[in-house]
């Protein structure tokens, strides 16, 4: 029997979410078909909505932190990504980045985030082809052979947080985090309180929160953080500094910082946090918030740092983040604060991208339900 289904389709950056009906294709080989049921918004999502994203093309359905229900197997698909068995019925969580494996950052640097010819669920992947169940924000995915899909043994809430989770996983291992080192976090939105997270499970003794505003700070503390510092309460760039080499061995400053709040400010901030010789990560710039001012002397060469970037997240992240998750040793599913119908989705992406207020409540994190 056919099935109908509704997408909300984005024509135009600045442009508006049309809900739309279609008919819903068949799993191809290799493939399934996913019912969705929670799908989270992300600040990437409010970027690409306002046209800061190169090379996307319009029209397209966003939402790429995708957890569903098995609806149909397409021919010969039997098992995820680790071997599971997959079954209809089954809770799923689908990598939304798909690299070729043959380009020279795949096959040769092995660095398949890198891809040359990477695509993505959310950003529409097949852009020969309508773009209706090509992302989260809609009833159905379409989800073809070459993706990397994942069985998920916990609850929609709980895993719904897995996407954002890799890449606090992904900037965890780039920074080696050493057994007993400090770590400063960088914002306290979903991705910091998860690289939080990821930074202690990697070896992080003391962990240092330095966002707002104060619910996601409490969440923070519930997710481990020893030290939170307000920047509503401690406006003071310089301050802020002083409180947290306090809170480090002599004084010295962080081993490690990760940059997680998309400020761009944050990041001289960040490395004049950091003891001489530590680690500065920058995971929270995914598009272009302009330049900033270094002093390559005072920041980096007498520093002596080493200063990484990250840049999406593969899928040993998403194996070890499913592990962490169905682990129950953090609270995610808490982190999520609001569940929007299909119909909101507009108001989800405008507050992830604005006021951080939805509903008069403050945001940590939006999910969009659309068979709710």
């Amino acid at each position: 029997m056919t099935l109908r289904g509704n997408s909300a389709v984005l024509d135009a950056p600045h442009g508006t979410f049309a809900i739309e009906e279609r008919d819903v294709p068949e799993p191809r080989p290799g493939g399934l078909l996913l019912r969705q049921e929670l799908c989270g918004v992300c600040a990437t999502d409010a970027y690409v909505h306002r046209g800061h994203l190169p090379g996307t093309v319009f029209p397209l359905v966003l939402g790429h932190e995708t957890i569903g229900i098995v609806e149909r197997l397409g021919p010969g698909t039997t098992e995820d990504a680790t071997g599971r068995p997959l079954a209809v019925g089954d809770r799923v969580s689908v990598a939304p980045g798909v690299s070729c494996g043959h380009c020279v950052f795949c096959a040769v640097h092995r660095q398949p985030t890198l891809c040359l010819n990477r695509r993505g669920y959310g950003f529409r992947p097949r852009r020969d082809e309508p773009p209706h169940f090509q992302g989260g924000f809609a009833q159905y995915v379409d989800v073809a052979a070459g993706a990397t899909v994942l069985t998920m043994a916990v609850d929609a809430t709980a895993a719904v947080t897995l996407e954002p989770l890799t890449i606090g996983i992904h900037a965890a291992t780039r920074a080696n985090i050493p057994l007993g080192a400090t770590v400063v976090i960088q914002g306290s939105g979903a991705i910091g309180i998860l690289a939080l997270a990821a930074a202690r499970e990697a070896g992080a003794l003391r962990t240092i929160v330095v966002g707002g505003p104060a619910t996601r700070l409490a969440l923070a503390r519930e997710f481990g953080a020893d030290v939170t510092i307000d920047l509503a309460a401690v406006p003071d760039p310089a301050e802020r500094t002083r409180l947290v080499r306090a809170e480090t061995p002599g004084g010295h400053g962080a081993d490690v910082a990760i940059e997680c709040a998309g400020t761009p400010a944050a990041i001289s901030e960040g490395i004049d946090m950091l003891r001489r010789g530590g680690v500065y990560v920058e995971a929270g710039h995914y598009t272009d918030h302009g330049d900033i001012p270094l002093n390559p002397f005072r920041h980096l060469v007498n520093k002596h740092i080493t200063l990484v970037g990250v840049w999406s997240a593969g899928i040993p992240h998403f194996v070890a983040g499913r592990a962490l998750i169905e682990s129950g040793r953090y609270p995610f599913a808490d982190l999520v604060s609001h569940v929007l119908p299909l119909e909101r989705v507009a108001d989800g992406v405008g507050a992830i991208g604005g006021s951080y207020l939805l509903d008069g409540t403050e945001i940590r994190k939006v999910a969009i339900a659309a068979n709710g």
